[in-house]
């Protein structure tokens, strides 16, 4: 009988997924490893493929999957406010505590929903009232943060608090620091990322069933219980243990969503778009520029990398539906030998889009005005690979011991000489792998 493991990578942007068998000394391969571009293919759609497939292999499927997750998903929401439907419950007087640093960030909070209630009293009339006020606000309101000094409430009356939200079908966060604005940073972004992660978990108990077990790769493993925080973090923490599994200090990693410089220094903090939040994480360093970057011609007429323009959705040009021309698009020729972006990207080799990506880049070229601070593209390009191997440079101590990703491919002179041979680089595979499964 099988014993069913799924090994999946969330992006941002794309999902890769995997099957494995538990069953015996070794886990194996289930000959079934999928990637698709999530703004073409839903997450529910690659899960209910891959739960056909399981079914065709194990028609009764008795057995509970397991399911390894690694993720960049909730970087989604880091341009978003999180407040929306959050109530806080806090000692009166403190009613714009949040607002007194930070101010520029992004909030975490909705100060109309805020509850106040005075020392010692906290009768469900009062709440009721309350209640019913922030619910007419915002009928849509489910969470709550309780953050209430420790001494101006008793066990008991937390308990009814509690007890008061529960009943009207509200998940309760509690942040037990209530005078530390950052620990009450971190549990308003445990609420407000608390539906993201329920629509994930939601999907793969309807495709795998409601026994799923589900583990998230947090900040020293696979965890099933976690604070929503840590996932924010989930990839880079993957890449630094996948790191010192293999014994390596210094990577370079590139993927369709970052080029990235890894070492094993980590950081207590998170400066977040929200402001600083306390979590532990293994630090990553950018190389270059977002892949998703837009090119674009800038206020002295010259073709460049646009810092702040990523273009997520509908991604780069050679994904088939964009009309802006994105880093990852310089690279076209080459991602369309590239067995991963072959998968991703159906339509890349063929011969519409390559003129379209042409005609785009044609048209940048041709719209700069001066002569003198002309830039083509090919120059552009070349501008980014040396500028990735001089922050690599810099960014390590040590030289890189390896340059990997799915688009390894790109950079493959990058430290040549040190740099060891890596194969396809496969999400579930690695996932599987740090799972504490050999392959």
């Amino acid at each position: 009988m099988l014993k069913p493991a799924i090994a999946l990578y969330l992006g941002e942007t794309y999902a890769s997924i995997g099957l494995f068998d538990q069953s015996g000394e070794k886990t194996q391969p289930l000959a079934f490893e999928k990637s698709v571009f999530l703004p073409q293919v839903s997450l529910k759609n690659l899960l209910n493929q891959t739960a056909l497939q399981l079914k065709l292999l194990e028609p009764a499927g008795e057995t509970p999957v397991q399911v390894f997750i690694v993720t960049k998903y909730f970087d989604r929401l880091k341009q978003f406010r999180l407040g929306g439907s959050i109530s806080q419950v806090i000692l009166k007087g403190f009613e714009n505590s949040y607002t007194l640093q930070d101010s520029k960030t992004l909030s975490l909070a909705a100060a109309q929903l805020i509850i106040s209630l005075e020392s010692g009293r906290y009768d469900e009339e009062l709440l009721t009232q309350e209640f019913d006020r922030i619910k007419k606000i915002n009928p849509d309101l489910n969470k709550v943060v309780i953050s209430l000094p420790e001494e101006s409430a008793t066990t008991e009356e937390r308990e009814k608090l509690e007890e008061f939200f529960r009943a009207r079908e509200v998940k309760v966060f509690h942040n037990l620091h209530a005078h530390n604005q950052n620990e009450l940073r971190k549990t308003l972004l445990n609420a407000g990322s608390e539906g993201t992660k329920e629509e994930v978990n939601e999907s793969l108990k309807e495709a795998f069933g409601p026994e799923t077990e589900i583990n998230y790769f947090c900040h020293n493993g696979f965890q099933k219980t976690f604070e929503n925080c840590e996932l924010f973090h989930s990839a880079h923490n993957f890449f630094a243990h996948s790191l010192k599994h293999k014994k390596i200090s210094a990577s370079a990693f590139f993927d369709i969503e970052c080029f990235l410089g890894l070492t094993q220094d980590m950081s207590n903090t998170w400066n977040s778009p929200w402001g600083p939040i306390p979590v532990p994480h293994f630090r990553h360093h950018t190389l270059g520029t977002h892949p998703f970057a837009e090119l674009r011609l800038n206020q002295l007429s010259m073709l460049s990398f646009d810092p702040h323009q990523f273009q997520l959705e509908p991604g780069p040009v050679l994904a088939g539906r964009a009309i802006k021309p994105l880093v990852l698009d310089l690279f076209y020729q080459e991602l369309s030998e590239n067995e991963f972006c072959s998968e991703l990207f159906a339509q890349i080799s063929t011969p519409a889009l390559r003129a379209k990506i042409q005609n785009l880049f044609s048209a940048l070229e041709k719209g700069q005005k001066s002569s003198l601070l002309y830039t083509s593209i090919d120059d552009l390009k070349q501008g980014l690979i040396e500028k990735v191997q001089q922050q690599v440079e810099l960014i390590c101590e040590q030289k890189i011991e390896t340059v990997t990703g799915p688009l390894a491919s790109l950079f493959k002179d990058l430290n040549r000489k040190s740099a060891k041979k890596e194969k396809r680089y496969s999400w579930p595979q690695e996932i599987i792998e740090l799972a504490g499964v050999r392959t």
